[in-house]
């Protein structure tokens, strides 16, 4: 009787395995017009795709910001920006309230809360708002205005990234403790384990480019001193940490220390100080450069190349052993071979078996020729004393006929990572170097909540699953067909949390050049995609001992079939 209704339902689930969209999918629309310029279009997209109101209320506000920063209506963009980081900052220090209804559903349905590198965000782009502000005015009285709300975000940068410092310990903290015979012995047993990550290295604990943007905006506001002081706070976090962590070049941690003895100079004061760390810490080229910036007046290209990458759904298979009192994990591979490779690689990473001691457990088990060949697609965890609690629960018999979670990931190996970039002014080039790589936040942001999304995902299914067990125990034709129901909508509801702020660039890079007073043509080269060349043209005004901005956001060409791994 019920045999019709057991196949239609499993078909469901089969369906419900691919078709769960994900929050990329969700505003596909509204990223391809933004990525094509057409930002009316585009907002109005992200206005119906998004409640203003609802658990997205806060990327509601992100997103259109971004949409009308990228249009150059920077005030109403700093109004959308405003409302975002009130709604960021309630969302911060609330707990969550609702998490009865997130375990019977998905995390979908509770509130989105941004990481802790995308609050400072929020205030990065407020801040380049107001500079982009000040330099379209030649009112003095309305470019000071401009250049002061600038210079109030850049206090708010300062103040957010002090209090994650706080939390999280600076680079020198972490130096130290690395040097202690504790940490020594914990990566001993890390090798030991097969850990592969040392997730110490990739806490977001600062932000060195939002403390070179704000000696920008102390510079622009000729308060030298302060410019000196963030600019040189910028080069030490570069120096100390923050280049090795996110993958740059040692160029931007020169640029921070010759921006700094810029400030020094011009600040007055430094005679002493400026000459012997240019010498410890800039090139020869990078000295004689100083000279150049003495008598003339210069010009920064910022240059936001890209999206960050999107977070995708992987599914997971988990099973009870009873021989041995372990759960068994093993990754559902979907989608085409590179997705399915990014699966593989993810679970590796941070779930799979692979260190010695989970080697030596399979020998004690007689299963030492399947570890050898598959030991990477599997994970088993020893219950031991808990089984009890577990069977009793009820959660033993449950995960006998399985259980599905779905974890986020991001697709590591199809990131489409930026090329060089280089400014052409009369005929001389100058390239620029990456300051920022938000994809490299993101991604290491997602590895340090793999921990907890898969203790929460395994979490929310056996709430459901348990549920539907206990509807069958009612006993009955009812209660057979309650428990098969449940045992569906708990699998076929199983998804992951894949929001994030998706306008946000991959990359940010940063030049200064020393230009003569007058008008200029300079053209910027990029490549948005390796292989993929782009170039933009614009002409710019430079006085004499002042600083001048390009802002210029680039993407890919769409369908690029250019692929990079991104390192972590």
């Amino acid at each position: 009787m019920y045999r019709p209704l057991k196949l239609f339902l499993l078909a469901c689930i089969s369906i419900a395995l691919v078709g769960c969209a994900t929050y990329g999918q969700d505003v596909r629309q509204g990223l391809e017009l933004t990525k094509q310029g057409q930002y009316t279009q585009a907002a109005e997209v992200f206005e119906k795709s998004l409640n203003p109101k609802g658990d997205d209320r806060l990327l509601y506000y992100t997103e259109l910001g971004m949409v009308y920063h990228l249009a150059g209506d920077y005030k109403k963009s700093n109004q959308l920006l405003e409302t975002a980081e009130r709604i960021s900052e309630d969302l911060y220090t609330q707990r969550v309230s609702d998490m009865l209804t997130t375990a019977m559903s998905n995390p979908r349905q509770g509130p989105y809360r941004a990481a802790n590198f995308e609050r400072v965000f929020i205030n990065y782009y407020k801040a380049l708002n107001y500079l982009m502000i000040a330099h379209g005015h030649d009112d003095a009285k309305a470019k000071d205005r401009a250049l002061e709300g600038a210079r109030v975000e850049s206090r708010r940068i300062d103040m957010i990234l002090s209090d994650i410092e706080t939390q999280k310990g600076n680079y020198q903290e972490q130096a130290d403790k690395e040097k202690s015979m504790f940490s020594k012995l914990m990566r001993i047993f890390d090798k030991l384990t097969g850990e592969i990550i040392d997730r110490n290295k990739i806490v977001y604990r600062n932000d060195a480019f939002g403390h070179y943007l704000a000696g920008m905006i102390y510079e622009q506001h000729r308060e030298y001193d302060d410019a000196r002081v963030a600019y040189q706070k910028s080069a030490s976090l570069y120096e100390n940490g923050y280049q090795e962590q996110y993958g740059l070049k040692k160029e931007i941690t020169e640029q921070g220390w010759f921006d700094t003895i810029r400030m020094m100079q011009k600040a007055g004061g430094w005679g002493n100080e400026w000459p012997k760390l240019s010498r410890t810490k800039l090139s020869k080229d990078k000295r004689q450069q100083l000279k150049d910036f003495e008598s003339m007046g210069h010009l920064v290209v910022l240059e936001h190349t890209g999206m960050v990458p999107e977070r995708d759904e992987m599914n997971m298979y988990l099973t009870a052993d009873p021989n041995t009192r372990q759960v068994v994990m093993h990754p559902i591979l979907t989608g085409d071979p590179r997705r399915q490779l990014d699966q593989r690689f993810w679970f590796y990473a941070l779930y799979a078996d692979k260190g010695i001691t989970d080697l030596m457990s399979a020998i004690y088990e007689n299963r030492v020729i399947p570890a050898l060949m598959q030991y990477s697609m599997v994970k088993r965890e020893y219950l031991g004393p808990l089984w009890g609690v577990a069977d009793k629960l009820g959660l033993v018999e449950v995960m006998k006929s399985g259980m599905r979670i779905t974890v986020p990931y991001y697709r590591v190996t199809s990131y489409q990572g930026a090329g060089e970039s280089s400014i052409n002014v009369s005929g001389n080039d100058y390239p620029l170097v990456v300051g920022q790589s938000v994809a490299h936040m993101a991604v290491q942001q997602q590895l340090l909540d793999a921990s907890s999304d898969i203790q929460e995902a395994m979490a929310r299914a056996a709430f459901k699953n348990l549920t539907a067990h206990q509807a069958a125990s009612l006993g009955g034709d009812a209660g057979a067909v309650l428990g098969f129901l449940g045992k569906i909508a708990a699998n076929a509801s199983s998804a992951a949390e894949t929001r994030n702020w998706l306008l946000l660039p991959d990359q940010i890079k940063v030049t200064r050049i020393p230009l003569a007073p007058g008008t200029h043509t300079v053209t910027l080269t990029s490549e948005p995609v390796k292989g993929q060349k782009k170039t933009t043209t614009q002409q710019v005004e430079v006085k004499a001992g002042e600083m001048s901005v390009w802002k210029v956001r680039t993407f890919p060409a769409q369908n690029t079939q250019n692929f990079k791994q991104l390192g972590i």
